[in-house]
């Protein structure tokens, strides 16, 4: 694999990792805010979820900068910024109103983005992960619609 394309595996698996930890923190603070035993059992597996994702996602970026440079060079390394996982207190208000619905909207609309990021990277162990995390959130996206709470049609 050239250079180049592990640059931009790196760079997209970053982007997936602040997605990841956002919609971890937004189910955090929605679990324990929810009253509803079902849908807080939900939004509670939904976090380990994304958390168990956000760290795989710290691993393999570990892994292919280990594979660019075996010792740590800065030359190598230098395009990679780490990016900040910030959420504004803006952010969280309007995220906080959402509902049971806009939660299974941003299930189904990263869903269709590792669609997308799996046509873009080539990484053989990275686009495992992100199958193996695509199908964990097909099954979760069925199991929302099984609920009873709202209804969709099926994937």
């Amino acid at each position: 694999m050239k250079l180049s394309e592990k640059r931009k595996t790196i760079k997209l698996l970053e982007k997936l990792r602040v997605r990841n930890y956002k919609s971890a923190f937004i189910y955090k603070i929605r679990y324990q805010k929810e009253k509803r035993v079902i849908i807080k059992n939900f939004y509670h597996r939904l976090f380990i979820q994304k958390n168990e994702f956000h760290e795989e996602l710290d691993e393999m970026i570990e892994q292919i900068k280990k594979e660019i440079s075996p010792i740590p060079d800065r030359k190598l390394l230098a395009f990679y910024k780490r990016r900040k996982c910030d959420v504004s207190h803006l952010y969280l208000k309007y995220k906080m109103n959402q509902s049971y619905q806009d939660v299974y909207k941003r299930e189904l609309k990263s869903f269709k983005k590792y669609g997308d990021y799996l046509s873009r990277i080539n990484h053989g162990c990275a686009r495992a992960i992100l199958l193996d995390h695509k199908h964990k959130i097909k099954r979760k996206v069925a199991e929302m619609n099984k609920t009873g709470l709202i209804k969709y049609p099926a994937l």
